[in-house]
Order: structure tokens, then C-alpha cells, then sequence
């Protein structure tokens, strides 16, 4: 037998902060299709057809070095390579994060469920109704203790897993610090314009629908450890007071 709370001892001891549970019925209200040319949200079911339970993962990100991004040389930007055409992407969250999917799931099916990491779902929103936090209005999860400062995973799971109760509260309320922070006026509440975004003109950067002025400002204020990499701008979360360890 496995219950929601040994999945969740398991999730905390393999390194996550943040681990709630939602069902397959929720998972099928959760919106899916292109998002901004970056990415393509799917169903839980078509990513892995055994589902019952999606288990979501939030990790805290303790340190800006976390925020890095490499790309080989020759990346232009998202659309603009054929099909053919290989580049290495790498984001250590993301990285960090996967590798401790894959460790849950692997525990998942050494009890006899099927399980796998997700690729393809709507992390945020699935966040909210695992009861992880609010979706705030720089559009990233917000969680009482520690604001925007998590990335999210999860795991796919067979197992029919007691679910959690969606968060309900607006953590934002009346604060606008997020949106009057953003230098290339990328926010509105709730809402973002994703190629106004410095972290997608860095991913982009020979992409011709970023306009001029958020180029010059990504150029000048993101830093560059070396000529592949980048740390993503933070600004935003930076803004946030909610869950400020400092």
C-alpha cells in the first residue's frame, strides 16, 4: 500500500520543500497547448497514459547560482531551427529538479506503481491546486514560506493517491512591487508579455520578435559567467517580500 504521506516523507527526504498531491480528474482541468513558442503543455494522460495521481514538487532555490543557464554555441532561439538541428539546453534547477523526480519515482515503482517524471504539464496551475501556494502577479507560485523563490516539478503516478486541498488565498493582495520592478515592463497582474521578458530574450538571442529596447536592456543587466551562460533575470522575485530569508 502507499499513501500520500509516505510519498510525501519520501519527497522531503530526497531533498523537496514544497510536495502536494492532485487527481487525474483535476489534472484533466488544468489548461494544456503552445505556451508563447516555448513550450507545449499536455495532458497527464497523454504524456503517461497510467495516471491517477500527479505528485507536484516545489524546490527552494537557496542560491542565485541555481539560476544559471548554458547553450552551445549556434542557438539562435526558440523557432528559428529545423527539426534536425541538435543544440544542449541546460538550466540547473532544471536539472537538479529532474534528478530528484526521477529519484521519487523510481522509490514509487519499487513499491509497484507505475511512475515517471513530467515533461508536460502545467506546473504552475497543477501547484495551486496541490495547495502549494498561489499563482501570484508576476504569474510564478507564490508560497507562504518562501514567495516565488521555488521551481516546480512532478511525477506522474498509477498510484490513486489521497489528494490536497487547492490553495485558495490571494498571497498578493494589493502589492504591485513585482510589476513596478520589472525594467522591461514584461508584467501586468497576473499576467506577462513572455518576449518583454529578459529570461526569454537571453533563451532567444538572435529571435527577431523581441523588441529593441528589452534587447539593450537584457544585454546590460543580465550577467554572463562566460560566453555560454547566463543567469536568468530574478528582479521580479527579488521584489517579492513574501518568504524573504533576508
Amino acid at each position: 500500500m502507499l499513501t500520500s504521506s509516505m510519498v510525501k516523507d519520501e519527497a522531503r527526504r530526497i531533498g523537496f520543500n514544497l510536495v502536494g498531491i492532485i487527481s487525474i480528474e483535476t489534472l484533466r482541468t488544468l489548461p494544456v497547448g503552445d505556451v508563447g513558442g516555448v513550450k507545449t503543455l499536455r495532458l497527464a494522460e497523454e504524456e503517461f497514459p497510467p495516471t491517477k495521481s500527479a505528485i507536484v514538487l516545489g524546490y527552494y532555490l537557496w542560491d542565485p547560482i541555481f539560476n544559471v543557464h548554458t547553450i552551445e554555441p549556434g542557438w539562435k532561439g526558440y523557432g528559428l531551427h529545423s527539426s534536425d538541428e541538435e543544440f544542449e539546453f541546460h538550466q540547473l534547477y532544471t536539472e537538479v529538479i529532474a534528478n530528484k523526480a526521477w529519484m521519487l519515482a523510481d522509490w514509487i515503482r519499487g513499491l509497484g506503481f507505475e511512475a515517471k517524471p513530467s515533461a508536460g504539464i502545467p506546473l504552475k496551475r497543477a501547484a495551486v491546486e496541490a495547495g502549494l501556494g498561489c499563482q501570484g502577479k508576476n504569474t510564478l507560485l507564490i508560497s507562504t514560506e518562501y514567495g516565488p523563490r521555488v521551481r516546480l516539478g512532478a511525477v506522474l503516478t498509477s498510484a490513486d493517491l489521497q489528494p490536497d486541498i487547492p490553495f485558495k488565498e490571494d498571497l498578493c493582495r494589493e502589492c504591485m512591487r513585482c510589476v513596478l520592478a520589472c525594467p522591461t515592463k514584461a508584467l501586468k497582474p497576473y499576467k506577462i508579455e513572455i518576449k518583454r521578458c529578459m529570461v526569454y530574450a537571453s533563451e532567444s538571442p538572435e529571435s527577431r520578435d523581441v523588441d529593441q529596447d528589452v534587447r539593450e536592456l537584457t544585454d546590460r543587466l543580465t550577467f554572463k559567467p562566460t560566453r555560454g551562460s547566463f543567469i536568468e533575470c530574478t528582479i521580479c522575485q527579488e521584489a517579492c517580500p513574501i518568504g524573504r530569508k533576508t
